[in-house]
């Protein structure tokens, strides 16, 4: 039985590779080429006592970013997108940005604004959390929006969240 939930567990992290490598070519529409330095964060998984169904994911806005112009105004938009076994599929996605950040050429702009806000609040912004949600495997998508010229970039976290 060891040996049969091994192979399963290979052939899962087979497909979340293949489809991690082909759904960011597909879904990104800049590369990295192209944009100012930044640095996705990872994403945190709650799993259940078992360990075999996700319960949440916690989704953290860019741990690093600056701009190409002098003064920049970043904002940040997870979205989440749940594997259906052949493909992923947006599962939640925000109307708006819900993070924002004064940047310039070096980073984070200093001054009483520093860091990441909540775009509906303007109080310091440090995540946001997917809950409630069926089985299955999930990841998180970057939306980043600099406001200097409207470049967008998507950037997949590096971390995954399923069984």
């Amino acid at each position: 039985m060891k040996g049969g939930k091994r192979n399963l567990f290979l052939l899962w992290l087979s497909l979340f590779v293949i489809a991690a490598f082909s759904v960011a070519p597909a879904m990104a529409h800049d590369t990295g080429d192209d944009s100012p330095d930044h640095s996705v964060s990872a994403s945190e998984c709650e799993y259940n006592e078992a360990g075999d169904r996700v319960l949440s994911v916690e989704a953290f806005p860019p741990e690093q970013v600056s701009s190409f112009a002098e003064e920049d105004l970043v904002t940040w938009e997870p979205v989440l997108y749940r594997w259906d076994g052949v493909r992923y599929h947006v599962w939640k996605q925000y109307e708006r940005a819900i993070a924002y950040a004064h940047v310039n050429t070096d980073g984070f702009k200093e001054g009483r604004n520093l860091g990441w806000r909540d775009a509906k609040t303007d109080e310091s912004f440090g995540s946001i959390d997917f809950t409630n949600l069926p089985a299955g495997a999930f990841l998180v998508m970057n939306v980043i929006t600099w406001e200097s010229d409207g470049h967008v970039h998507r950037e997949v976290s590096p971390s995954w969240c399923g069984n």
